[in-house]
């Protein structure tokens, strides 16, 4: 009976220990994939945080340059990251109903493995803005800012907000 118990015991044991192993061996050597796919969503939102910059600093010199306005800060908010469209094969059939169609991605491989075609991406669109600005308690520059920003970037007046 000892050695039943004994045999019981050092079995688990040894499960334990190949269970430990093999974690071991996955940590070493990590899955190319998800590494890729990290490196995608950083991209992207690298790619993001770029756009945001950029447009807050044009925002900025298009606001100094107007008379009375002083020293401008600017935040830019958006609504979501990109978006992208995708090549697409599309079937179209002719039956006694009616059309019908069907469509697939179009995908080509490359050294990362398979990915569809991209045609565009969509840039996101601004929620809103807020600019603090020297000048920016006079409601006829607050007025003009609110009419040259809301012009400029087809987004309502309600979404803007400026004050000193």
């Amino acid at each position: 009976m000892e050695l039943i118990k004994k045999l019981k015991l050092k079995k688990s044991s040894i499960v334990i220990a190949v269970f430990i192993l093999v974690g071991v061996l996955l940590l070493m050597f990590p899955d190319e994939t998800s590494s890729s796919a990290e490196n995608t969503a950083s991209y992207s939102m690298a790619e993001v945080t770029t756009y945001t910059e950029r447009l807050e600093d044009r925002i900025r010199k298009l606001c100094s340059s107007v008379r009375g306005v002083g020293d401008v800060s600017v935040l830019v908010t958006l609504d979501c990251g990109s978006e992208f469209v995708y090549a697409d094969n599309r079937n179209e059939q002719m039956n006694e109903s009616g059309s019908s169609y069907s469509s697939d991605y179009l995908i080509i491989d490359d050294k990362d493995g398979s990915s569809p075609v991209t045609v565009t991406e969509i840039y996101p669109k601004i929620r809103g803005i807020a600019l603090v600005c020297d000048g920016g308690d006079d409601p006829k520059i607050r007025q003009k800012l609110t009419d040259l920003l809301s012009a400029a970037l087809g987004i309502s007046s309600g979404r803007i907000s400026i004050t000193s």
